[in-house]
């Protein structure tokens, strides 16, 4: 056996040990599609800080679809119905931030608003007492000062035209802009050639 081979396989003489590096807290990012609409699951992403975060939603989850409102929620302030998230901190009675999951793989929305005098008791209080949280898979409570909202008239979509990021972009629109561009009948001409190409 050569002595390239022999060093990989004998076992290491003391354990690897992979520090962690960074220092980034994952955050779970919710969008508002329209005024006085609900909050919507978005995903998630890694910032060090809640500005930060913010602002990595504006550049990404702002430009994935249009949308009025932003909330970013450090995922250490999350308690979660399923055990998977339990936030640590003082209890007392306080408001919690609902968000509902109907069945495993829907995505989250807001469901309303809960007063418990834990994140476990709103848990509860919002199953008995909130329509959508009633029968729901899942269900994620927060306080809402550990909501980081975007503001009012804050900019979230760009303001250059970018509807070809979005599935109606290939629709209507530019058909409309295929027709300004030629006139109808030069387009059903191009249309034809094409499939012929294709098919």
């Amino acid at each position: 056996m050569s002595k390239i081979r022999e060093q990989f396989d004998r076992p290491p003489e003391t354990p690897l040990e992979v520090a962690p590096t960074g220092d980034l807290r994952p955050f779970v990012i919710f969008t508002q599609l329209r005024k006085a609409g609900p909050y919507i699951y978005a995903g998630w992403l890694e910032a060090s800080d809640a500005a930060m975060a913010m602002s990595f939603a504006k550049e990404h989850y702002g430009q994935d679809q249009e949308c009025v409102g932003l909330w970013a929620i450090d995922r250490a302030h999350l308690t979660s119905s399923d055990g998977l998230y339990r936030a640590s901190g003082r209890n007392g009675r306080r408001s919690y931030i609902v968000m509902s999951q109907k069945k495993a793989g829907d995505l989250f929305l807001e469901a309303g608003t809960i007063e418990a005098d834990s994140p476990a008791a709103a848990v509860d209080a919002a199953r008995r007492g909130l329509r959508m949280a009633q029968a729901a898979h899942c269900i994620w409570v927060v306080p809402p000062e550990h909501v980081n909202k975007s503001g009012e008239n804050e900019l979230i979509w760009r303001y250059t035209d970018q509807s070809y990021r979005l599935a109606r972009g290939y629709g209507r629109e530019v058909r409309a802009k295929w027709i300004a561009f030629r006139d109808e009948k030069k387009l059903a001409e191009y249309e034809k050639d094409d499939l012929a190409e294709a098919f």
